[in-house]
């Protein structure tokens, strides 16, 4: 049988579950102690009864004649056979059968222990099972003094009916005992886990977009949980925030090109100077070009955000990926020839990280130096320390002033006509590489490593 089938679903039923069958285990524990602890109860009850009618025969003995006789004490005896049959045996110094019954087991330890005291012991006669007791006493007055040897017993149904009757009432006892515990358990779990059917219910008649945090008095246990789904909500709701914004940036930055391109189209429409055309045709192309570069750069945008969250990363070798990411970007330069130097202080770099974002990454780094910065001279140098992993890129452009260097890596943030970033460009470009480095846990950098020069360096752990 598998677990499935039996064991329950809900947490009030697996905890109850577990105090039942804690109850029920000690329950039954308890009723085994109680049989043990009943028997010896009775036991040492009847013992007692016993050794008085073996001790009342003893002292109804006496000497006629130099004949040990017996004068036999029938209230004792009596007392004994209220429920049980009881038999009993005397017998002289000399060995002989004074009264009694002559095949009645006596006791193992013979003479010299009955000297002592009351000798028990736990026999069988004319098929029945019997406890019995043996006292010897001394009888000076016989015609050959010596010890005289009583034995008494009784059947054992009156032991065994008293040890049932007490252990009843206190299996008894402890039955109730555990239906209230289990029952007193049920109430306190119900109760327990009522602040959770209030949480549910909360959060259940919700509307999707409220996400303020959830307040409602708990329990200290249970307010752990309430602040992590408070946590929770507070992460959703930035994330939402974010992607709404990104989403009316997004449609505000597409609106323009589209608009432009719209405005084109209709001019070469309308152009009737057909000597203008190419003049036209050309913007044309830009503007779908520039249309092409911002709708990928944003689709690459949301890639890098879902990898982020979705993707784990891996043990990656990052030589070999800067020298392929430099094999595509580089031929995008277009007619300009530029130099290209890669430079490693060990052959081969590994690094925890997600390839396809990281490619993406340094793809938009060498976009930015030879679209927007115009350099014709590139660098990208990897370095090792204790700490981290620096991959540097440098490039002999203008670079980005230093006061724009924290708005550059904002999605969006376009840099005036001064600065080297076109105003075609769509502003992702290093917002990408800067969420990219995040989730890898490093950090982007900028520097003026020389005069006329430009650097961004990306920092791994």
């Amino acid at each position: 049988m598998q677990r499935s089938d039996w064991f329950p679903k809900t947490l009030f039923g697996r905890t109850l579950l577990f105090i039942t069958l804690i109850v029920v285990s000690g329950g039954a524990a308890l009723a085994v102690i109680a049989r043990y602890y009943a028997g010896v109860a009775s036991e040492n009850a009847y013992d007692q009864l016993l050794a008085g009618a073996a001790i009342d025969v003893a002292e109804s003995l006496y000497v006629q004649g130099g004949v040990l006789a017996l004068d036999p004490p029938v209230a004792a005896l009596s007392t004994l056979s209220r429920y049980d049959l009881v038999y009993y045996k005397v017998i002289d110094s000399r060995g002989v059968l004074v009264a009694g019954y002559g095949d009645l087991p006596g006791s193992q330890g013979g003479l010299v222990a009955a000297r002592q005291g009351a000798v028990f012991a736990n026999a069988a006669y004319q098929h029945r099972r019997i406890r019995t007791v043996t006292i010897a006493r001394y009888m000076p007055e016989q015609r050959k003094p010596g010890w005289a040897v009583v034995t008494v017993a009784q059947t054992t149904r009156a032991r065994q009916q008293l040890t049932r009757d007490m252990s009843v009432k206190v299996w008894t006892l402890i039955l109730l005992m555990s239906l209230l515990a289990i029952g007193a358990s049920g109430l306190a779990i119900r109760r327990g886990l009522r602040p959770l059917a209030q949480i549910e219910t909360i959060i259940a008649g919700r509307d999707p977009a409220d996400l303020k945090p959830v307040t409602v008095h708990t329990p200290r246990e249970i307010s752990a949980i309430i602040a992590a789904i408070n946590g929770l909500i507070g992460r959703l709701a930035d994330r939402m925030t974010a992607m709404q914004r990104f989403i009316a940036d997004a449609a505000h930055q597409m609106r323009t090109p589209l608009a432009r391109l719209d405005a084109q189209i209709e001019l070469l429409g309308g152009e009737i100077d057909r000597a203008r055309d190419p003049a036209h045709l050309d913007a044309l192309r830009r503007t779908c070009s520039d249309v092409g570069r911002l709708t990928g750069q944003l689709l690459n945008h949301a890639m890098v955000t879902h990898r982020t969250q979705a993707v784990g990363l891996e043990s990656l070798e990052l030589t070999g990926l800067v020298k392929e990411v430099l094999g595509r970007t580089i031929p995008l330069a277009d007619k300009r020839d530029v130099q290209v130097a890669f430079q490693s202080d060990a052959p081969h770099v590994y690094i925890a990280g997600d390839p396809i974002s990281l490619q993406e990454a340094l793809s938009n780094v060498l976009h930015n130096a030879l679209l927007h910065g115009n350099a014709d001279e590139i660098s990208v140098k990897i370095a090792r320390t204790d700490e981290s992993v620096v991959l540097t890129v440098s490039d002999n452009g203008p670079g980005i002033p230093r006061e724009h260097w924290e708005a550059v890596l904002r999605p969006f943030e376009r840099l005036g006509q001064n600065c080297a970033e076109r105003r075609t460009g769509s502003g992702l470009g290093l917002a990408i590489v800067q969420e990219v480095m995040k989730a890898h846990g490093g950090q982007i950098g900028f520097a003026f490593p020389r005069v006329g020069g430009f650097a961004v360096m990306l920092r791994f752990p």
